[in-house]
C-alpha cells in the first residue's frame, strides 16, 4: 500500500512470474489477462475503499499495454459514490497499461 485516504488509494503490486493465471495465457509471451486486471480492481476496492454491492457493469474498459511475469504495477483505485463506480488504472514506468470504471450495484 502507498497511500489511502478517503475514496482513493494507491498500490504497488508486483506480478509473480509463477501467477496461475499466466500459466496457458500466451506462452510464447505470458501476460496477465484482461479479466484477472478487473478482478482485482474490485477486490482491493473492497479491500481498502470498503466498497459493498455487487458487480454491475463495466465502462470505458482500455488496455494500452500487457502486465507481463514479474513487472511491478501501480494500481490506483478512485470510488464515485455519487456515480457508484470504482475507476481503476494500472501503470508503471513504462506507461499506462490498463484503465476503467467498475459500476457497483447496491440491493434495495
Amino acid at each position: 500500500m502507498l497511500e489511502e485516504a478517503g475514496a482513493r488509494a494507491l498500490l504497488e503490486l508486483t506480478v509473480p512470474a509463477d501467477l496461475l493465471y499466466f500459466d496457458g495465457h500466451f506462452d510464447v509471451a505470458p501476460v496477465l489477462p484482461g479479466v484477472v486486471q478487473v478482478d482485482w480492481a474490485l477486490h482491493y476496492g473492497r479491500h481498502h475503499l470498503g466498497l459493498s454491492g455487487t458487480f454491475g457493469g463495466i465502462n470505458a474498459l482500455k488496455f494500452q499495454q500487457m502486465v507481463k511475469p514479474g513487472q511491478p504495477v501501480q494500481l490506483e483505485l478512485v470510488f464515485d459514490a455519487a456515480k457508484g463506480s470504482l475507476n481503476f488504472r494500472y501503470f508503471s514506468d513504462a506507461g499506462a497499461h490498463a484503465s476503467g470504471r467498475i459500476l457497483i450495484s447496491h440491493s434495495v
